[in-house]
């Protein structure tokens, strides 16, 4: 088996709290076919030298320091030097499972995409796990079956590029779109999968997902989440469009517009303008949500959960400027009895 089976690409901006946490994650796995990417993204503080003392003592290990450019750039920056048939992807404040890399590799036959499970950290409490259903491989033919089986809430399984292996030859010339700092990895998990033809499951946890309390939900009802929106909508629909073409008979593959782009996305900016005075309230940025909305021929008021009975109902009344009225007048008074 060839030495670099695994090239594990992992980004580093201002991490020394946690970075030894997950080297020393990766350096404890039974399976040592691999390779060490690390991606220093202009760090400020001790990060570039545990780096390089990683670098230093182990063969597997090699850094690259950058300019900060954004994970997107330092993931980019990885992938172009990458040398392993599959390429995985770590942040630098989470870590591998024991027997990782092991669990994932165990009986692949050169599948695309390789997808494992994830246990969720809550400032280092356990809170649950995510997992596909079964293992199994999925090609061509099957891959309706694998998309039936692993879309679940929120799209949790699919949402990352952590947890997974890709095929470097099926990545190609693919990269993460730097001009987006939110949901620019779900964009890549998506754009592979569009054209991808078979996956491998393996249902226990392979990475370790850690949250801080305090920064969940953090900078989701900002101004520049809502520009941040903006530019990932078209994207994201461009690419759901390109899955529903390809399994047109998958129900939850043609389910994932409506319930995760609208009920999921679209409708937060519109709590949002409901809720918070926005300068981004305005004719332009409410048409374009509507010209979103459009696209689903069959949206109805009880299309989603009822909690978006008010946007629906003002969206159905096909009046922006009323519905500018409306949303200002919610935030004014909202606004104040939050202040």
């Amino acid at each position: 088996m060839d030495k670099n089976m695994v090239s594990i690409i992992i980004p580093v901006y201002n991490a020394e709290e946690y970075l030894d946490r997950c080297l020393g994650s990766v350096l404890a796995q039974d399976f040592t076919s691999y390779e060490v990417i690390l991606i220093d993204d202009g760090s400020t503080d001790s990060s570039p030298l545990i780096c390089d003392r990683y670098s230093a003592t182990s063969a597997r290990f090699r850094t690259l320091h950058k300019p900060n450019a954004g994970v997107s750039s330092a993931r980019n920056a990885g992938l172009d030097i990458a040398e392993g048939a599959y390429v995985m992807f770590v942040d630098s404040d989470d870590a591998l499972a024991p027997g990782a890399l092991s669990s994932m590799i165990k009986d692949v036959s050169g599948e695309d995409m390789l997808l494992g499970g994830y246990s969720v950290y809550v400032d280092g409490i356990p809170v649950k796990d995510v997992c596909p259903l079964r293992a199994a491989s999925y090609c061509r033919d099957e891959m309706d079956g694998f998309f039936q089986e692993n879309i679940r809430h929120n799209c949790e399984m699919l949402d990352a590029p952590w947890a997974k292996m890709f095929r470097r030859k099926a990545i190609g010339k693919l990269r993460f779109c730097e001009e987006l700092s939110y949901a620019e990895d779900k964009l890549f998990v998506f754009n592979f999968m569009a054209e991808c033809s078979s996956v491998r499951t393996c249902p226990v946890p392979v990475y370790d997902y850690h949250l801080r309390a305090g920064s969940l939900g953090s900078d989701t009802s900002s101004d520049r989440h809502l520009m941040q929106l903006r530019r990932f909508l078209p994207m994201y629909a461009d690419v759901l469009c390109r899955l529903a073409v390809k399994y047109p008979f998958c129900v939850k593959v043609n389910a994932l517009y409506r319930k995760d782009l609208i009920g999921r996305y679209v409708c937060r900016v519109m709590n949002i303008f409901a809720s918070r005075r926005s300068a981004l309230l305005g004719r332009d940025y409410l048409t374009w949500l509507y010209g979103m909305m459009d696209m689903d021929s069959g949206l109805g008021l009880f299309s989603l959960r009822p909690g978006q009975f008010f946007n629906l109902l003002l969206y159905k009344m096909n009046n922006v400027d009323m519905s500018l009225r409306v949303y200002r007048f919610t935030s004014g008074i909202l606004d104040r009895k939050n202040a």
